[in-house]
């Protein structure tokens, strides 16, 4: 039987809370009559995934858009809990991952955890796996430069700073107490941290940090942020890279409604978002505990869930948006 996972997520943009009225065959949802705030409205399965027969899972949403997710997390955490329950009522899962502010709201997943029996993880340690390996690849390009790493106060950014400074990078963080401990520069802010950096490393859960006008000319900016880390437009001549960027393996199996989702959600024909195959990597691994949850997350869990990822065939793809980009 192959290892069966469940994926929570949330609608990312109007029309892709139209989406997800239309697969839930909710009218006022979809026709934009309703705005997602109904506990009982388009709450459903998106899509289900399958990898060969090693693993099974699905997608299930909710209709709030980002700013209802935050502005109401106990309502966001209502509503992630029913959509939990109904897909486990329909089939039993080994591990729940979360999308987005999913992953972020009620403590970054602690709260829905207490609720919940199954394993919950964030997808912290699957996208600072993605973040971190894309960046190595931006640097194996550019040996001499320094890596300014905008978030590193987070658990994406600070794991990721202290991973590429195992790697032998020079890393700038642009925060003093993200230094702690870490052979890397503090700054003084996001601006003082990109100062003269050729490469800029988006580590942020959401964006708008660094003012476009601090990045050096020329720089490669590798962002997990959504929205992106910048401000405003990246200026002329500065590259903008999907940092969380994955491929799939041939096995890989989203079926129709997989496809318009990865589509709708941003993700591309082509590739997913890392946080997508965190509870499929754990679910496949059999283990009992979440990879990433709440604020803390550990080099050492995001190299084994690195070999974890890798060995079943999916690898960081280093993307300007949906698109591969070469350095």
């Amino acid at each position: 039987m192959p290892a069966r996972f469940l994926f929570l997520v949330h609608a990312l943009s109007p029309v892709h809370r139209r989406f997800i009225g239309l697969r839930r065959a909710d009218p006022a949802i979809t026709l934009g009559l309703r705005d997602g705030t109904d506990p009982y409205r388009a709450i459903g399965r998106i899509c289900r995934l399958r990898l060969g027969a090693v693993a099974a899972g699905e997608v299930w949403g909710v209709p709030l858009d980002p700013a209802q997710m935050i502005e109401d997390q106990e309502r966001a955490l209502v509503r992630l809990e029913r959509a939990a329950r109904l897909a486990m009522l329909e089939q039993p899962v080994a591990a729940i991952g979360l999308g987005s502010l999913a992953a972020v709201v009620g403590g970054r997943g602690e709260a829905l955890q207490e609720r919940l029996s199954v394993p919950v993880t964030t997808g912290a340690a699957a996208t600072t796996w993605a973040l971190w390996k894309n960046t190595v690849r931006v640097l194996e390009r550019r040996p001499d430069a320094t890596a300014a790493v905008i978030g590193a106060a987070g658990p994406v950014g600070r794991a990721v700073a202290e991973l590429l400074a195992a790697d032998g990078y020079r890393v700038r963080v642009d925060a003093k107490r993200a230094a702690k401990g870490l052979d890397v520069e503090a700054a003084d802010g996001p601006e003082a941290a990109a100062k003269g950096c050729a490469v800029v490393v988006g580590a942020a859960t959401t964006g708008g940090l660094l003012p476009p006008q601090a990045l050096a000319s020329g720089a490669v900016v590798v962002d997990v942020a959504l929205p992106s880390i910048l401000t405003g437009p990246a200026p002329a001549g500065v590259r903008m890279l999907a940092g969380e960027a994955v491929s799939c393996p041939p096995s890989w199996d989203p079926g129709l409604w997989g496809r318009a989702y990865q589509v709708l959600a941003g993700y591309g024909p082509q590739q997913v978002y890392a946080c997508l195959i965190e509870p499929l990597v754990l679910a496949v691994e059999g283990r009992g505990a979440p990879y990433a949850l709440g604020r803390k997350l550990e080099a050492a869990t995001v190299r084994h869930f690195a070999a974890q990822a890798e060995a079943l065939g999916f690898q960081p793809r280093l993307a300007a948006g949906w698109w591969a980009a070469s350095i």
